[in-house]
């Protein structure tokens, strides 16, 4: 057994247990969640604070607890994977999400563990997980747009981001969503290198449509250049 891992299981359950699962709060937060794992109705600030009080040098021992456990939760994963990608050793984290990514169950999974992994190399990591590109599970595939969105969205990188995107196999809500959200945060910021992709069409229609959604509703976005991309949407 994992002492680590076993304190923070707990925690977790006595959270969960003061939540009223009847409540509008809770029923709502399911919702959005939607994940197909158990959820006990943790915030994710409380499970960033339950990932925090798990020091470093505890994670090999947390981790090994973590993936002996038959019975894990929304929450559970959550933590893990947070705990898995603390700064150090990155052939380590590295190793557990390889193992940990195929586990995630909803896309609040992807969007509060990916942005932790802004210490890793980018052209390693980019590389070591290029193969979820072609994972059946849509929570890997966005796993890898949302890691090109939270340390990769630069002018060094924009070409390899717009090659991504054309050879990613849409059709999967999550997935399309990921990309939309990438594409929209494109917009904004390389205005005018992005645009001819929505001038042609480029992305499918709904990637295309919820893309300039997400950029028009930015304040960094001017009037003039809102009113055009809504002329664009298909």
């Amino acid at each position: 057994m994992s002492e680590a891992y076993d304190r923070i299981k707990a925690e977790i359950a006595s959270i969960g247990e003061k939540i009223d699962r009847a409540s509008d709060g809770y029923k709502r937060g399911e919702k959005i969640i939607n994940s197909s794992l158990p959820f006990a109705g943790l915030t994710v600030p409380q499970i960033k604070a339950l990932a925090k009080s798990v020091a470093l040098s505890s994670r090999d021992e947390f981790m090994d607890g973590f993936f002996n456990d038959a019975d894990k939760t929304y929450e559970s994963v959550a933590v893990a994977g947070l705990v898995a990608s603390k700064k150090g050793d990155y052939s380590k984290t590295a190793e557990y999400l390889k193992k940990i990514i195929p586990l995630f169950s909803s896309w609040a999974h992807t969007d509060t563990i990916v942005p932790q992994l802004r210490f890793t190399d980018r052209e390693t990591f980019l590389s070591d997980f290029r193969y979820l590109l072609e994972a059946d599970g849509q929570y890997e595939v966005r796993t890898y747009l949302i890691y090109l969105l939270s340390c990769c969205l630069n002018e060094e990188y924009f070409d390899i981001i717009v090659d991504t995107l054309k050879s990613v196999r849409y059709g999967r809500y999550y997935v399309d969503m990921g990309a939309a959200w990438l594409l929209s945060v494109m917009l904004v910021k390389f205005y005018d290198k992005t645009l001819p992709f929505f001038e042609k069409v480029t992305f499918p229609p709904f990637v295309h449509n919820k893309a300039i959604q997400k950029a028009r509703e930015s304040f960094r976005v001017p009037q003039d250049r809102k009113d055009y991309l809504n002329s664009l949407k298909v």
